[in-house]
């Protein structure tokens, strides 16, 4: 589903052989992987995640590349960097989660080199992204009591205002900071057909809260109007959406 975001976000790095490289919110390590085929055998990529079971997923399949680490951190208050700076910092959908994002960068730039680099994608307005907005409205109208999180709460849509990132990454001592846009097919349920994409959305937020509100047969219901909409999008058994995110990048003043 995130593939072609994540190229793009390593395409925008452009990390090179030798560098130092710190992949934030690394998950089960798939961006790290292709980052340290990216430095090779001479450079350093250090993955970073809150969640002990991301980490763990991470090593195992990070198992045997020795210029490849993962560890548990909170990048927004950890030394990230005890050894050494980092030439390069990336995050595929991994920095929008910061409950204090102004503290993160900040933190995140002081592990990084003077005229280092940052890449990162993040989600446009999940009004721009209809592989859940759609579901979403869906599923708000048949919930007694729909809950919106806040604006600019910490979350997948935390980082949709461009302004509003300038100004974070600018108080975090960034500079040169552009903001492009990306469009992509976006492949619910990894692509694995009507069932997975079905799985993946009715695990959201929105049908989490739905369903602590509604009786089983209003969530069958749900459920079968949801099913319905992303069965309108299968192309090839995929269920497919275009998806648009922010392509991040910056420096660190030298």
């Amino acid at each position: 589903m995130l593939a072609s975001f994540g190229q793009a976000a390593l395409e925008a790095l452009a990390a090179e052989p030798g560098e130092r490289v710190l992949d934030v919110g690394c998950g089960t390590g798939f961006s790290s992987l292709r980052l340290a085929e990216a430095v090779g055998p001479t450079g350093v990529v250090v993955g970073c995640d809150i969640a002990p079971s991301m980490i763990t997923g991470a090593r195992a399949r990070g198992a045997g590349v020795e210029q490849l680490s993962f560890e548990v951190l909170d990048a927004q208050q950890d030394d990230l960097a005890p050894d050494a700076p980092f030439d390069a910092v990336h995050s595929r959908f991994g920095v929008m989660f910061f409950s204090e994002p102004d503290v993160a960068f900040t933190n995140i730039g002081a592990a990084t080199r003077p005229g280092g680099r940052l890449a990162f994608a993040c989600w446009q307005h999940e009004s721009k992204n209809e592989w859940i907005a759609l579901p979403a409205q869906i599923m708000r109208r048949f919930t007694p009591d729909p809950v919106f999180a806040p604006e600019n709460a910490p979350g997948p849509f935390a980082f949709h205002d461009p302004d509003r990132i300038r100004a974070i990454l600018t108080t975090g001592g960034w500079t040169d900071i552009e903001i492009q846009p990306c469009t992509a097919p976006t492949m619910m349920g990894g692509g694995d057909g009507l069932d997975a994409a079905l799985e993946q959305t009715m695990g959201t937020s929105v049908a989490q809260i739905m369903r602590k509100q509604v009786d089983d047969d209003t969530f069958a219901a749900a459920t079968a109007a949801v099913r319905d909409a992303l069965a309108a999008r299968l192309v090839n058994e995929a269920v497919v959406f275009d998806g648009n995110v922010w392509i991040v990048t910056a420096r660190r003043p030298t």
